[in-house]
This record gives C-alpha cells, structure tokens and sequence, in this order.
C-alpha cells in the first residue's frame, strides 16, 4: 500500500503585510470615486446650461422710481380757424397751403358786384329817408305854429266875448238893452269859451301826432342806417383776413371760382397752439387725471406737456385724450404727426428697481434668475409698480445683485442654470 504525502507537508504561517499593488489600487479607486461623484452631483444641481451670451443680465438698483406709461398720439391744431365767404362771387385766394401768414393779412378777396350795388342802393335809399325825416322836422314846426295861431285867435274871441257880456251886464240892469241880447250876449261867450278849450285840445293832439310821427321817421331812418352799416361790413368783409398768425393749411375752393354765402374758402393753422390728442388704453383711462405731467417726444427731445381734457366714452377699448405744451411747441411740428408720449404716474424715492425685460412674462413675474458667477438660481420674488424701462422690487432681491431679465422660456422648468 502506497502512502500519502501528508507526513511531509510543511504548514506555512499567513503574513499580515498589506501588498503595496493593493494599497495603489484602492487609492485610485477613491479618486475616480470623488471625481465621479462630483460630476453627477454638480449635473444633478444643474438642470440646463445656457450661453451667456444668449441673456441679458442686468444689476438690482436703488433710487429714484418713476412710474409712467408710454401713448402713442397724433399733432393736431387746437386753433385752426376756418374763413368762409360773406357773400355770393368770385374768390381770389393770395395765399398758397403751407405758406406763412401774420395776423391781419389779406389771405382772399371776394369780387361781389351784387353786394356792392346793394350797399349803393341803400345808401340812395338813406339819404332820401334823412331828407324826409328833415321834411317831418319842418311840417311839424308849421303845425305847431297853425295850433298855436288858432288858439290865439279863438281867445282873442273869447275876450271880446267876455267884454260884450259885462256890458249887456251893466246894460240890463239900466234896462238899455233887451232881455234877448243880453241872453245872445252869454250864448256868444259860452261859445267862444268852448271854442277856445277845443282848440287847445285839438292843439295837444295834433302835437303828440307829430311827435308820433316824427320819430317813427327817426326809427326808419335808423333802422336803414343800421342795414347799410351791415351792408358796409358786408363789403369791407370781402377782402377777407387772417384771424391768427400761423399757416394756410388748405384751401375748401379752387382759384377764382364761384362761390355762395358762408362757403368755406381756406383753413388757417395756429402755429402756436399745436396739441397732442392721445389714445389712452382703457385699462389705463382711471389711473389718468386732468393736470397730470407728459413728456412729448419729438425729434429725440422730451418736451413739457400736461393732460387738459380726457373723454368720457371709450371707442375700441380706447379713450382719447387731449395734452397740451406747457411752453411753445416743438420747432418744425407739423399737424397730424405721430410722436410719443410718456405719462408720469407716480415717482417713489429710494426704491429697489431693474431694468424692464422679458423676464416678468415668465413664472408670472414671481420668480427670476438670480446670477452667482457661473451659476442661475430661480427665486422667488415679489415685484411691484413698472415703468416704460423699469420694475420695482418689493421682496426677494437685494441691491448689487445679479438677475438675468431677458426672455428665459427656452429652459421651461430649470431650477438652476449653467451658465457658458
């Protein structure tokens, strides 16, 4: 029987020395461990990267807070008085649309041979209601001399009356006369009596009569008086001036045309009175008030203006206004331009702002991105009143920090932003 080999096996006692290879091993390990940890640590907490330049980023700041409103608004001429015909003719219009003109130049002439022989026939016309008027002065004198002629005559009468009856008095008591002709003599005095008192009745009323009469010939010489001063204004109307200094604006006929009563010739522009009439959103339309401060654009200048007149009915979700230069107009302004307006609403001191951006559209303008060197967090935020160019921060943000305003939708639902 052959015998194993187990009697000559030697037992070996394990070393506890850890092989250097080992230790190498493990240590790399490690690394690449912390390495790949860190990478998908810092890709978990990054949701998307983004180019830099593709944003607009701008600082939180502190100051001067002006709430306004831009309008959009047409020129038009508050004064712009239109010239119409006095008269029917022809009109010469001395003028051209777009020229200047001062207050009281001849801008037409209306060639109205009508009105001029109308003026003439009743200028005839007054001089014979004055010549009658100075014949019912005169008729009136000689029956005022007639009245009184009368009246003097009839008492002349009557005293001779008087003294024949004091002597058929003196003679009746002698019994020289008869009872009869003392009875005449009393008839004869009672009837010069009442002739006399007739003929200063009559005198009285043929009096008020030609007083009557005269002066109803003063009124009619009056009244026509007044119809040929009509007349002259009429005729001195025809030669048609300019109400204000200004422009022509345009012309209503065609050169020496034929024309009729009160027919619009020509427009004159007030140079000096130009407004803005703005369209007021009607979201906006209780917010603004008569008297409030606008800034009229023109020519890349800002010109002082207030609101003097706001309408009170809304057309098309607008409601018309009207702004007025708080100095002169704007040099070389012209009627029916479109400038820009810019309403001020209120103005706050000391106030956290940005600059206006697309940012607000999104989150509903209650979170932005907030930049921290390579890196945009979403934060919440509460914003306030906006301007034309800028946005008040209420909460959430503080001054010198950094937020990206521009468009940010291309990230839909990030939470953090890598920024290139």
């Amino acid at each position: 029987m052959i015998q194993d080999t187990s009697s000559q096996d030697v037992i070996l006692t394990k070393s506890k020395t850890v092989p250097t290879k080992l230790i190498v091993v493990v240590a790399i390990v490690l690394v690449l461990s912390f390495l790949f940890y860190s990478l998908i640590s810092n890709w978990a907490a990054t949701d998307q990267s983004v180019d830099r330049s593709r944003l607009r980023i701008a600082s939180v700041e502190k100051g001067m807070f002006v709430r306004d409103i831009s309008l959009q608004g047409n020129i038009i001429a508050a004064n712009s008085p239109k010239l119409y015909s006095p008269s029917v003719g022809t009109v010469t219009l001395l003028f051209n649309p777009g020229e200047i003109v001062k207050q009281g130049d001849i801008v037409a002439k209306v060639a109205s041979p009508t009105l001029i022989n109308q003026l003439q026939q009743e200028k005839a016309k007054l001089v014979s209601l004055n010549i009658e008027y100075e014949r019912q002065k005169i008729a009136t004198k000689q029956a005022k001399i007639k009245s009184e002629q009368q009246i003097k005559l009839e008492a002349v009468i009557l005293n001779a009356a008087k003294r024949e009856k004091r002597r058929a008095e003196k003679s009746i008591k002698i019994q020289a006369v008869s009872q009869l002709d003392y009875e005449k003599a009393l008839d004869d005095l009672e009837r010069s009596q009442l002739k006399h008192d007739f003929a200063i009745k009559v005198a009285e009323l043929e009096n008020e009569n030609l007083v009557f009469e005269l002066k109803a010939r003063q009124s009619e010489l009056n009244q026509h008086r007044l119809l040929v001063e009509n007349t002259e204004r009429l005729v001195n109307e025809l030669t048609i001036k300019a109400p204000v200094s200004g422009i022509v604006g345009s012309w209503s006929v065609e050169q020496k045309s034929a024309i009729s009563v009160n027919q619009a010739l020509l427009t004159i522009v007030d140079l000096s009175a130009f407004q803005v009439e703005i369209d007021i959103p009607e979201s906006y339309a209780d917010e603004l008030g008569i008297g409030m401060l606008v800034k009229v654009k023109y020519n890349q200048k800002d010109y002082d203006a207030e609101i003097i007149t706001i309408s009170p009915e809304v057309t098309n979700n607008v409601v018309k206004g009207r702004v007025a230069f708080l100095q002169s107009p704007p040099p070389g302004i012209k009627q029916n331009q479109r400038v820009t307006s810019r309403v001020i609403l209120e103005q706050k001191d000391n106030v956290l702002y940005l600059s206006r951006g697309s940012f607000i559209q999104h989150h509903s303008g209650l979170k932005v991105f907030v930049v921290e060197e390579d890196r945009a967090t979403l934060t919440d935020v509460k914003l306030g009143s906006r301007s034309i160019a800028k946005v008040e921060v209420i909460l959430g943000l503080t001054e010198g920090q950094r937020v990206i305003i521009s468009n940010t939708d291309f990230v839909n639902d990030a939470k953090t932003l890598n920024l290139n």
